[in-house]
């Protein structure tokens, strides 16, 4: 099945994959913690008929998930994209691929030189063991 990028079925699905990977988690590493959100802007009217940007966030803190369609700034990452721009990054299954990997991130630096995406945070001290949310959710996304 596919989703329309950032559509309540997406949305579904993403917190579906988020609080099994949490649970998972749990088990192994009751420590682990990481929170993100994201916010689309200028989402086509399908999706927001006012125009309002689009958004979601998760925490994930002692094995417990907060897990809502909505923008927070109580996260460690937060990114800020053009839905337009963001849609084809949301869609490339790196397949694990290193190579596939550095393309997608030349897009996203791409966007950000285009002033289209804007990041806050830092992600580089994530726990390597949350793993990789973007493949599994570019696979079903349309």
């Amino acid at each position: 099945m596919k989703y329309v990028f950032a559509s309540p079925g997406w949305m579904a699905f993403m917190h579906g994959m988020v609080a099994e990977r949490a649970s998972r988690l749990a088990a192994e590493a009751p420590d682990i913690s990481w929170s993100l959100c994201e916010v689309f802007t200028d989402p086509p009217a399908s999706l927001s008929a006012d125009g309002a940007p689009i958004a979601w966030h998760v925490i994930v803190r002692d094995g417990e998930v907060t897990f809502a369609a909505t923008e927070s700034d109580a996260v460690e990452f937060k990114v800020i994209v053009d839905y337009e721009g963001v849609v084809p990054l949301g869609r490339y299954d790196t397949r694990g691929d290193p190579d596939r990997a550095a393309e997608l991130t030349a897009m996203s630096q791409a966007l950000i030189a285009e002033g289209r995406m804007q990041t806050i945070g830092d992600r580089s001290n994530r726990d390597p063991r949350i793993g990789n949310f973007h493949d599994p959710i570019a696979r079903v996304t349309a």
